[in-house]
């Protein structure tokens, strides 16, 4: 698959190579454009409107619009994309550490295909709610008049809607002598908005006495008037009108009794006894209770069947009894609790069939957690993070990714707050890939996913990204993976055989606009003492070997005269101002013996070495000028340019200097270490783990 991107930022156009079910390995220093890369396959795919937005800004404002473009060989139908985005939209829940934990880590197509199956031999009951379409209505007027009737460990709440209304009786039926000229007003249905206007207009009776609204007087009626609010208080009412438009809306499925009996209490004149509420409390308790088993059967699916419990206690314990249900025995109800205990008959018929789906569904259940918990556990631990993940099903219907650390049972809540940003980075990553087992896009794109982590974390990540079999990580999928970081080339080009046949790395460059990629191959990547080497070999300008071969020199540690000939070379030092660098204090003058002894090692890689002649020329200004501009790679030219500036380096800015020094000198941690016999550079993981081992032999 090739794509072609056109004025996209800094990349004028270019084209990159994706080979199908590979790891695809982009290389490039900062600036190449591998993030623009990212944006752009992400833009054209799923919102082409938004690449406009990556038009480089010398196109900006121009009379002729410049639009970017990317192309693609074959069409890309879907991708997924891990990135810096991805990374800071990523949120550790606080009881877990990913939302869609049962998606990603359960739902499987075999464990759908199980669901499918348990679904159908439990179609009978839904087959019920399905054909009696009021059921749902019921069970929210039953929810509603439930929460109505709310109670505490003593009986009827008085907190509740219900007491509210009826502690001084029902003031709907029985209004007041004084307030009667306001008898339709109150017992209408729309009470509660009249009453919410009539308070709003009492406030301007203390101003006037006149009415507010019709301006006529109300010296004989304020008191009257300031009575009905007094009297009536709106959300009262309104919470009763509910209750009883309830209560008339369910009276087919109470009993003839309860209907008589509810509809006595709530048009009592007085406030309710205690014989009373505890009738309303058992009222509401086999309400409850109905509910509990309607919902149940409503709900019913595979994850109902816990996991130590017989599909055929379970179904029969969601029968109903409808003798328990005296205030509830209308003949309504007894319909449809019929129907619902004739459909668990019928599927009681078929429990052996239906527990043995349940059973080969739970196990597979079991061997998802224990394979998804033990693979992030495995890399947690080959990484040395000292956290473990495990996979508990919270209730019924859920599974959730949860977070523990090793030297505690608790899991930890809001992991957000205790994770580092390497950890959160890490297990964010880790996450990514099951999204994308789960999500299957055609292509995977990692833009730079492991450069900040340490050597071991990085092998332990790419491991877990692509070592194992093919449905359980990124193995034969097509993923791209953008990168300034040369390990995981080296890694899986030259170190690592077993990505010979599954990756491929190339080189981006990015000169004046235009994107380039260069195969990178084993032979490509060699220690430096082997480019040296291979530089001396070469029709390379004579300076320029000379300046590899200083750098062998001190790379295997070889400062003897030959090294001091070529140190004095480069500081431009006439023979007889050569120093010996060797010495503890000062530098003292190099003696005869000694550069003559480093004249003649030279002498065995480049036989033409001159050291007068060759002096004289790097005095020369015109001659480095025109070696720096005739060198064929920026490494070359840094190291002329050292020459160049080799008096008045301090003028350079630090940065810049720091940069040129490496390339002259050895001064990064790439080429040497610290001596591990004096320093601890094996992580305690490392050691503990191996402690293990030890204490089993």
């Amino acid at each position: 698959m090739e794509i072609n991107i056109k004025n996209c930022n800094n990349i004028e156009s270019g084209k990159i190579k994706i080979s199908s079910n590979k790891l695809n390995i982009k290389f490039g220093i900062n600036g190449t454009g591998k993030s623009t890369i990212t944006r752009a396959i992400k833009y054209s795919l799923e919102s082409p409107e938004l690449l406009k937005e990556l038009t480089p800004f010398k196109f900006r404002g121009q009379e002729i619009e410049i639009v970017p473009e990317v192309e693609t060989s074959e069409e890309i139908k879907s991708v997924l994309i891990f990135n810096e985005e991805y990374l800071n939209q990523f949120l550790f829940k606080e009881d877990e550490l990913i939302s869609n934990s049962y998606e990603i880590f359960i739902e499987t197509p075999e464990f759908k295909s199980y669901t499918t199956q348990i679904e159908q031999l439990l179609s009978e009951i839904k087959k019920v709610f399905s054909e009696n379409t009021e059921l749902d209505k019921i069970i929210s007027d039953f929810e509603n008049l439930s929460k109505s009737f709310a109670t505490t460990q003593t009986g009827l709440s008085k907190s509740s809607a219900l007491y509210k209304g009826l502690k001084e009786g029902n003031k709907i039926e029985h209004i007041p002598e004084k307030l009667k000229g306001y008898s339709k007003l109150i017992q209408n249905k729309n009470c509660v908005s009249w009453l919410d206007w009539q308070n709003k207009g009492e406030q301007f009776l203390e101003i006037s006495d006149n009415c507010p609204y019709c301006t006529s007087s109300t010296l004989e009626n304020k008191e009257t008037i300031k009575s009905v609010s007094t009297y009536y208080n709106k959300n009262v009412i309104k919470n009763f009108n509910v209750i009883i438009e309830a209560l008339q809306n369910l009276g087919e499925y109470f009993s003839e009794n309860a209907n008589t009996t509810l509809k006595g209490i709530t048009e009592k004149q007085t406030g309710l006894e205690d014989s009373e509420m505890n009738y309303i409390v058992v009222v509401k308790q086999q309400i409850d209770d109905l509910l509990i088993k309607l919902k149940s059967l409503k709900n019913i699916s595979p994850l109902s069947f816990s996991e130590d419990q017989k599909a055929e206690e379970k179904l029969k314990e969601l029968k109903i009894n409808v003798d328990l249900f005296d205030r509830l025995k209308a003949g309504k109800t007894i319909e449809i609790i019929t129907s619902l205990n004739a459909s668990l008959d019928t599927v009681l018929k078929k429990v052996g069939t239906l527990q043995g789906e349940i059973n080969k569904q739970k196990n597979l259940v079991k061997k998802l957690i224990q394979k998804h918990r033990d693979g992030i556990n495995s890399f947690l631990m080959n990484a040395g993070y000292k956290y473990t993940v495990e996979i508990e099903n919270s209730n019924s219907n859920d599974y959730k990714l949860l977070l523990k650390h090793i030297e505690s049972t608790d899991v930890i809540n809001g992991g957000k707050q205790y994770l580092s940003f390497g950890e959160k980075n890490a297990f964010s990553l880790v996450l990514f890939m099951y999204e994308a087992l789960h999500k299957k896009p055609e292509l995977i794109i990692l833009d730079d996913p492991i450069s900040s982590f340490d050597k071991s974390k990085k092998y332990a990540i790419m491991h877990m990204l692509f070592r194992g079999k093919s449905k359980d990580c990124f193995l034969n999928k097509t993923v791209l993976m953008l990168t300034h970081d040369l390990d995981p080339v080296i890694d899986t080009v030259k170190v690592l055989k077993e990505f010979s046949n599954l990756s491929e790395s190339n080189f981006l460059s990015n000169k004046n606009g235009q994107l380039q990629e260069t195969r990178i191959k084993k032979n490509n990547l060699s220690s430096f003492a082997q480019i040296c080497i291979k530089a001396l070999e070469s029709e390379l300008d004579g300076v320029i070997k000379l300046i590899y071969l200083r750098r062998h020199f001190e790379i295997i540690d070889d400062l003897g005269n030959e090294y001091q000939v070529l140190s004095n070379l480069f500081h431009k030092r006439k023979k007889e101002e050569c120093t010996d660098h060797r010495k503890e204090i000062g530098n003292d003058l190099l003696s005869e013996i000694d550069f003559n002894s480093g004249i003649m090692k030279i002498k065995e890689f480049i036989p033409t070495f001159n050291y007068d002649l060759l002096v004289n020329s790097l005095s020369d200004f015109p001659f480095l000028k025109n070696l720096y501009l005739s060198s064929e790679n920026s490494y070359t030219k840094l190291n002329v340019f050292r020459l160049i500036y080799e008096e008045n380096l301090e003028e350079i800015p630090s940065v810049l200097r720091k940069f040129i020094n490496e390339t002259f000198h050895i001064e990064n941690e790439l080429i040497c270490q610290l001596d591990p016999n004096d320093y601890n550079l094996i992580p305690d993981f490392i050691v503990e783990e191996c402690d293990k081992y030890v204490a089993e032999i």
